[in-house]
């Protein structure tokens, strides 16, 4: 069977016709060409190549084997350049799951902004999808990452988290809110209202800074509604149904009715996180996680 090395032995000869000068671009010398010439048209069983001792040319069977030789070594380059892509991460796919506070606070955005500028060609599999949700589906290897907002109660020890964002909670209020027009709210006045929260439990993700919050200012919120995402959230305050703990990136979404107002008196913070395996071998994630740098210049990991 011909190997690479005949086509390439082929083209080098065709397109030189002397074989000096053809041995010398495929670094061997020419008594090895002249040997591996002779083995590959035994092969073949006919002559590629005419040749006496003032010149070289190609026989017809080489005239018709020259396109295809050529044709060989392009395929051979691509799936060369295809497989060394892939090791470097910047072809194939990623699978990738975020939270809708990845979006509102810009981490996503510059995040995929700084992913795409290395691996332009890489198939991007991305899905809004709640932290409930997205953390068995990381463990499970359906995700190759998620970004979510921590903590999560039992969390696989599989998985490894790196914060990307630390926000500060602000609160949302009806526009005609008797602390609407204050340029602070503290927490303590708001310890009557009706509030409107998540549908997370008090030990994950924002609710459980919410929660954290309202414990350290001596409160306990009486939740009246909940919603798995802050804009039909902020929409339910809106329509005065209550005042809700909102996370401060929330003031890019402009809704009829609502003012956001920060706290004097909190000093808790919601955290945006990615997860993904500890031992998940993936080039493409490997290369999305040095991306991080983008977001955060102050990520740290933990189990």
């Amino acid at each position: 069977m011909l190997t690479l090395r005949h086509y390439e032995l082929l083209v080098a000869l065709a397109e030189e016709l002397h074989f000096g000068r053809a041995a010398e671009r495929l670094t061997i010398s020419q008594p090895q060409l002249t040997q591996q010439l002779k083995q590959m048209e035994e092969m073949i069983g006919t002559r590629l190549f005419e040749r006496n001792r003032r010149r070289v040319d190609l026989a017809p069977a080489g005239q018709l084997l020259l396109p295809e030789a050529r044709a060989v070594l392009r395929h051979a380059a691509l799936a060369e350049d295809v497989a060394m892509r892939a090791g470097r991460g910047t072809i194939g796919e990623l699978a990738l799951g975020y939270v809708g506070a990845a979006s509102l606070s810009g981490v996503l955005t510059r995040l995929l902004l700084a992913y795409r500028a290395k691996a332009p060609d890489i198939r991007l599999q991305l899905t809004l999808m709640d932290l409930d949700i997205q953390i068995p589906e990381v463990a499970a290897g359906n995700l190759d990452a998620g970004i979510v907002r921590l903590p999560f109660p039992n969390m696989p020890d599989t998985l490894a988290a790196r914060t990307l964002r630390q926000e500060r909670l602000w609160v949302a209020l009806p526009a005609g809110h008797p602390l609407a027009g204050q340029d602070a709210v503290e927490l303590a006045a708001l310890a009557n209202d009706p509030f409107v929260a998540t549908h997370l439990p008090p030990n994950s993700g924002f609710s459980a800074s919410m929660h954290r919050a309202c414990a350290s200012a001596g409160i306990s919120p009486e939740i009246v509604h909940r919603s798995p995402q802050f804009a039909s959230i902020v929409s339910l305050v809106g329509a005065g149904l209550g005042v809700a703990f909102v996370p401060e990136s929330i003031q890019a979404l402009v809704l009829p009715n609502v003012v956001y107002k920060p706290f004097v008196d909190v000093d808790e913070t919601a955290n945006i996180s990615i997860v993904y395996q500890k031992n998940r071998q993936s080039p493409a994630l490997e290369l999305f996680l040095s991306c991080l740098g983008a977001v955060t210049d102050s990520a740290g990991d933990t189990t």
